[in-house]
């Protein structure tokens, strides 16, 4: 009779035992599941982030190109704007484009009819001593340069590139 309850409590035991085992298991899986779905969901908010700063920047009135009462073009920067627009983000980064913009980069690349770079907007993310994750987006547009005193329009092309840091 000893025997016969001694088995059973060892049955018993290793059930447990087995039970916590599968439990154990059961919030490891659960755990590497979670960190993976977090770390995607992560990437799907910074790229939406990513368009909804280079929406932004494109309707940007200090960078759009406009004829006096007529609409303003689509996709067209304004060379003349462009060159100066620099300025104004330094002077009013902490009280407006900070706000806007956030934690970003915003450089326009034009392509034609010659090479140049233009950094409008800097703003690093650093976490513990590094730069963090950098998410760029491009986006085509047309530059437009006003002849002085002509009234005649030069266009050229380039691309916005659109960084955002998490």
């Amino acid at each position: 009779m000893y025997r016969k309850g001694q088995a059973h409590m060892t049955e018993t035991v290793a059930v447990i035992f087995i039970f916590f085992i599968l439990v154990l298991f059961g919030i490891v899986f659960y755990s590497k599941f979670q960190q993976s779905s977090i770390k995607a969901e992560d990437e799907k908010l910074r790229a939406a982030r990513a368009m909804d700063t280079t929406q932004k920047a494109l309707f940007l009135p200090e960078l759009m190109c406009s004829n006096g009462d007529a609409e303003p073009e689509d996709n067209c920067f304004d060379m003349m704007k462009l060159r100066h627009v620099n300025k104004t983000f330094k002077d009013n980064l902490a009280q407006y484009y900070f706000d806007l913009f956030s934690y970003a980069r915003i450089e326009v690349q034009q392509v034609y009819p010659e090479k140049m770079t233009y950094l409008l907007y800097d703003q690093k993310r650093i976490k513990e001593g590094e730069i963090s994750n950098y998410e760029p987006t491009y986006f085509i547009v047309a530059l437009r340069d006003e002849t002085q005193g002509r009234g005649e329009a030069n266009y050229g092309f380039g691309y916005v590139e659109v960084g955002v840091y998490s």
